[in-house]
């Protein structure tokens, strides 16, 4: 046990977890070292019960070392205490002894996550939802705040690590949408006090780049012609793609569904009857996918090869991989990126996403209205479908050619068009 001194004080750093440092002259009299840095005096004494018990001396920054050392000896022997007016402490003292101590309790943001991705996310939260919050706070969260008290990360800290991200601003944005619910939960919880403003509140986002790429009707029929010469390649063929992945494919096109609804599409979901699709479970929760009849046929097409399979028992899936079993989502997005978008020309840059899109579009381009295209591709919000909206407003369209019009008669002719009537 070594000797408490001033300079033992001054050197001693903050941890992971608090520590204590006891004094081997004056035993007893010890320094408490918490994780956020604070260093307080502390003495060890009996109460009546013969039970152990620490008392607050006051932080470094309060007392003196040799005022601490007095006071812990003045206790440990004995003698009476200051009168209570005269060893009253101010309020703002009193608030940070209180703070000092609740510090103790608190427990570090890399535990918290921990429980968060427990009791939080795996309860509430799809599994692929889980899985994504699990990676980022693992890979980025806890490296750079995981040894830290909830209530000890400033919003400069906050700040200096969403910037480190900048060259995957999406990845940065999300991680501070996640560091949020963290703090939401901590303040739900009780963990953290209601009026406790979260670090990550006030921190700007990067804008938010949307891409918005849609087919066009050669763009469309260069993509079917591609699948149906992939499909009827032989299997060792180079350039050969599996039936049910271009069936996948096609219903994507088809229906302006979600990668994950085409692929978690069972057959108890088909409901030919009404021509629909009944999700149980979506993005947005359960839904009614409305499909046309040329998505049934090849729906219909699915369950001729379905019923000619030799899986025992047959898959439950309307397509599903070579080994009867649900394709894996980056198994379809690696086929599409690397077999056939690369393989088309002109389709640089298309993702398997923007098959959603180019639906939306054809839709609001042959007059269906905007909020009838929202409920069919399954939008929560109005605003999510309002992104297409200038795709569906003929009045700019026409008016862009009146400008363009005019535009070329004013070159042409040095003179104004004259408008109609």
């Amino acid at each position: 046990m070594p000797r408490l001194t001033e300079r033992v004080v001054d050197r001693s750093k903050p941890r992971e977890t608090k520590y204590e440092i006891s004094c081997s002259v004056v035993v007893g009299f010890l320094l408490r070292v918490l994780p956020s840095g604070k260093k307080s005096y502390y003495v060890r004494v009996r109460a009546a019960g013969g039970k152990e018990r620490r008392v607050r001396l006051g932080a470094i920054t309060e007392i003196s070392f040799d005022e601490a050392q007095r006071l812990a000896v003045e206790r440990l022997v004995g003698l009476p205490e200051a009168p209570e007016r005269a060893r009253r402490r101010p309020r703002r003292v009193r608030d940070e002894e209180r703070d000092e101590e609740r510090d103790e309790e608190r427990p570090l943001f890399g535990e918290f996550a921990e429980r968060f991705l427990r009791e939080h996310a795996a309860v509430r939260l799809k599994p692929h939802t889980v899985r994504d919050y699990r990676q980022m706070i693992r890979r980025y969260l806890v490296p750079a705040f995981g040894s830290m008290r909830l209530d000890a990360i400033n919003t400069v800290e906050v700040t200096r690590f969403h910037a480190s991200l900048a060259k995957t601003p999406s990845t940065a944005n999300a991680n501070l949408q996640l560091m949020g619910s963290i703090y939401s939960r901590a303040i739900a919880w009780g963990v953290l006090d209601r009026q406790f403003t979260p670090p990550s509140r006030g921190v700007p986002r990067f804008p938010r780049r949307r891409r918005e790429r849609f087919l066009g009707p050669s763009e469309r029929a260069k993509l079917e012609a591609f699948l149906d010469k992939a499909v009827e390649r032989k299997p060792n063929e180079r350039g050969h793609l599996a039936w049910h992945g271009v069936a996948a494919i096609r219903l994507l096109a088809m229906t302006g569904m979600r990668r994950d609804e085409v692929l978690d599409l069972t057959w108890d979901m088909v409901d030919e009857r009404h021509r629909c699709f009944r999700l149980p479970d979506s993005k947005t929760g359960q839904k009614v996918v409305p499909v046309s009849e040329d998505a049934l046929a090849l729906v219909r097409e699915c369950r001729r090869v379905w019923e000619a399979c030799k899986y025992d028992p047959k898959p439950r899936y309307v397509v599903y991989s070579r080994v009867g079993k649900r394709i894996l989502s980056a198994s379809l997005s690696q086929t599409w990126c690397f077999r056939i978008r690369d393989r088309i020309p002109g389709f640089e840059g298309v993702r398997l996403h923007d098959l959603r899109h180019s639906a939306a579009s054809d839709a609001l381009m042959a007059g269906v209205p905007l909020a009838v295209v929202g409920k069919i591709l399954g939008h929560r919000r109005p605003e999510t479908t309002a992104r297409y909206a200038h795709i569906a407003d003929p009045v700019v369209s026409d008016a862009v050619e009146s400008m363009s019009r005019a535009i070329r008669h004013s070159a042409r002719t040095g003179k104004r068009l004259k408008g109609k009537g």
